[in-house]
């Protein structure tokens, strides 16, 4: 049975559920007017992605790490207040 699903590569399928994870988070945050934190997934997302010398892998690195910042900054910086 193996032999049958062995050319299956599901990793695109997880690559687009996280690039869409991250838009829709993105969108939610538009929607609520917190652009500051909009700015700050954007940048990290691109200073990772220009890093990783814009390679496939280094776009999957960069929206992990834009999806992650998203994340845990506002927590941060919502404690240096």
């Amino acid at each position: 049975m193996d032999v049958f699903f062995s050319h299956i590569d599901f990793l695109p399928l997880l690559y687009g559920l996280v690039i869409y994870t991250g838009l829709a988070i993105m969108w939610g945050k538009l929607a609520r007017g917190q652009f500051l934190s909009v700015a700050i997934d954007i940048a990290v997302f691109y200073l990772v992605f220009k890093l990783h010398g814009h390679s496939m892998t280094g776009g999957f690195a960069a929206t992990v790490a834009a999806l992650l910042a998203g994340v845990t900054f506002p927590m941060i910086f919502r404690r240096l207040r």
